[in-house]
C-alpha cells in the first residue's frame, strides 16, 4: 500500500524540513531501507550562481548522507524509473514547482509525464512531495509567470487531490490541510 504525503507552501516556509522530519518519522515507522531523495534544481544552471550553490548544499547538508540522490533533471518519468529499477522503497520528491520551471512551454505534455511519475510512484510504500505555493495574489502580469503559476497549480491539485495528507506550511509551522 502507499503512503503519500504532501506538504505545500511558499519560499522559505520550512515546508522541506517539515517533509523531511516527517521522511524521516514514515522511514523508521515502516521499516523502509532504501530511501531516495530526487532533485529538481539543475545543478548545472546553479554553477554560475553562487547564492543558488549555498542553497543546493543547505539542502544537501539537512539530510541524511544515507538517502540516495536522484537528479530529476527534465525527465521526471525518467527519475522514478531510475529509483525502481534501484529497489528504492520511499520517494521525497524537492520541489515539484522547479521541475514545472523547466516544462512552462510544455504544459499539456508535463501534466502527462506527471501521471506518468505517479504511476510508478503507486508501487512504492511511501511518497513525500514538495510542492510551492504560488498565487495568492492577482494573475501575474507576465506570460511566463502566468504560465508557471497555471501549470504549478495544476501539478498541486493533482497531487493534493491523490495525497493521503496533505500539510501546509508557513514560518516553519504545519497544518493540516488533508
Amino acid at each position: 500500500m502507499n503512503l503519500t504525503l504532501a506538504f505545500i507552501g511558499g519560499m522559505r516556509s520550512g515546508k522541506s524540513a517539515l517533509a523531511q522530519r516527517r521522511f524521516s518519522e514514515e522511514l523508521a515507522g515502516q521499516g523502509l531501507r532504501s530511501p531516495a531523495y530526487l532533485g529538481t534544481l539543475l545543478a548545472d544552471a546553479s554553477e554560475k550562481d553562487g547564492e543558488m550553490d549555498r542553497r543546493i548544499a543547505a539542502h544537501r547538508a539537512a539530510r541524511p548522507a544515507a538517502w540516495a540522490y536522484v537528479d530529476v533533471g527534465q525527465d521526471l518519468p525518467g527519475a522514478a524509473k531510475r529509483c525502481l529499477e534501484a529497489g528504492h522503497d520511499a520517494w521525497l520528491l524537492d520541489g515539484l514547482g522547479a521541475w514545472a520551471s523547466l516544462r512552462l512551454s510544455q504544459a499539456q505534455a508535463a501534466m502527462a509525464e506527471w501521471e506518468a511519475f505517479m504511476a510508478s510512484a503507486r508501487e512504492v510504500p511511501l511518497l513525500v512531495l514538495v510542492l510551492d505555493e504560488v498565487g495568492l495574489g492577482g494573475v501575474p502580469g507576465h506570460p511566463a509567470a502566468r504560465a508557471f503559476a497555471d501549470l504549478n497549480g495544476l501539478l498541486n491539485q493533482s497531487a493534493c487531490k491523490g495525497a493521503a495528507e496533505v500539510w501546509g506550511a508557513q514560518a516553519g509551522l504545519a497544518w493540516r490541510l488533508k
